[in-house]
């Protein structure tokens, strides 16, 4: 294998990672908006809540990660801005809201938002290409 296939190989493997980062990200904020969800606060209700916000605050760190590890590979400041959207809406509006539906009603927006976001990482940005290049071309804007 030459260097350039190495190089590229790395790159895949940190696209990969980093999607995924994102996606489960996604996820524990979903369930963690799920488990927030209640009618009546009995003491497993309470107890599901504060799971909830448990875990809404490890979605939100990891989306928080993810916007920072796509900053170092030089993806748009922009992206990087759509990718942390749920951690500041909804994370954000469980810190302050915490017993009402904001949170949950910011998710219909900043679920769309933080895939748009890894979207437009993957597909945008365009950090293979510059894999493939030797080194920053003046081309390229940081």
């Amino acid at each position: 294998m030459t260097a350039s296939w190495v190089r590229l190989s790395l790159w895949v493997a940190a696209l990969v990672a980093w999607s995924a980062l994102i996606l489960v990200g996604l996820v524990l904020l979903g369930t963690g908006l799920d488990r927030t969800f209640f009618f009546e606060p009995t003491g497993g209700a309470l107890e599901r809540d504060r799971v909830g916000k448990n875990l809404i605050l490890v979605g939100s760190v990891a989306l928080f990660a993810a916007a920072v590890w796509a900053r170092s590979m030089h993806a748009p400041i922009w992206s990087c801005a759509l990718v942390a959207a749920p951690a500041v809406l909804v994370g954000g509006l469980t810190l302050f809201f915490g017993g009402s539906l904001f949170p949950h009603l910011s998710a219909l927006v900043a679920f769309p938002v933080a895939l748009a976001g890894l979207v437009c990482g993957l597909v945008l940005a365009r950090p293979l290409l510059r894999a493939g290049s030797a080194g920053p071309s003046a081309s390229v804007d940081r």
